[in-house]
């Protein structure tokens, strides 16, 4: 993603509403979108140069870009159907260390756990500036 597609993403901002899920009956398009989650996949070469096969850009809100960038709550994100779930790490049976836990299938769109992968979201001067962190994840 280059600095022009950045600039476009963030001109349509004012336009697009949070895609993470809020709860039971809460409308994401009652929520306006504060930044975009950007996930590159893709792969390494020999030489180092990345390539990423595909972009995956999800817009949240300021709501959820502070969960994100804090340590209480751990995303899960199913990328074959993007659904959303957010588990609290102090009330979860397991111990989550990661921001984002990527899921390829979840229950919801498949009865066949495709793959695990993770990122952290790291940190910036501002909250509200994940598209220029992009996160990367290898596949």
């Amino acid at each position: 993603m280059d600095a022009i597609d950045k600039v476009a993403m963030m001109a349509e901002l004012s336009h697009d509403h949070c895609s993470l899920n809020h709860g039971p009956g809460i409308s994401n398009e009652k929520i306006p979108a504060a930044d975009y989650i950007v996930m590159l996949f893709g792969y390494k070469e020999a030489e180092g140069k990345e390539i990423a096969v595909r972009e995956l850009i999800i817009p949240v809100c300021l709501e959820c870009v502070c969960a994100l960038k804090g340590e209480e709550w751990t995303l899960l994100y199913c990328f074959e159907c993007a659904e959303s779930r957010w588990v609290c790490r102090r009330l979860a049976k397991n111990k989550y260390r990661h921001h984002i836990l990527w899921l390829r299938g979840c229950p919801d769109c498949s009865n066949t756990f495709g793959g695990l992968y993770f990122s952290d979201i790291p940190s910036c001067g501002s909250m509200a500036h994940m598209a220029v962190n992009e996160i990367r994840v290898a596949v």
